[in-house]
């Protein structure tokens, strides 16, 4: 459950620094996810791969959607089971 909520604050942090940084290219987006791991210290490689990879799917809604950002994350949830499992097993 863990790695979950995890995974939903990477996709929130994503969403707010694209928020605040609208013009902002995609490796900006994931130094500040990066260095907002790093301030939490997560050290679980999982948890890790599990923010990115949300983050991931929520930059890419919002960049070729129309998307509000509570839609965006409402479908990042809804697949996170999917890409926990997919994480998992990799």
């Amino acid at each position: 459950m863990r790695i979950h909520i995890k995974m939903i604050s990477g996709a929130s942090r994503a969403l707010f620094f694209l928020r605040n940084n609208p013009y902002a290219i995609d490796e900006e987006v994931y130094q500040d996810l990066s260095d907002y791991i790093k301030t939490e210290k997560i050290k679980d490689e999982i948890v890790v791969r599990g923010m990115i990879a949300s983050a991931s799917k929520a930059i890419k809604l919002k960049r070729y959607t129309n998307a509000t950002e509570r839609q965006i994350l409402k479908e990042v949830v809804g697949d996170i089971p999917q890409i926990a499992m997919e994480i998992e097993d990799n």
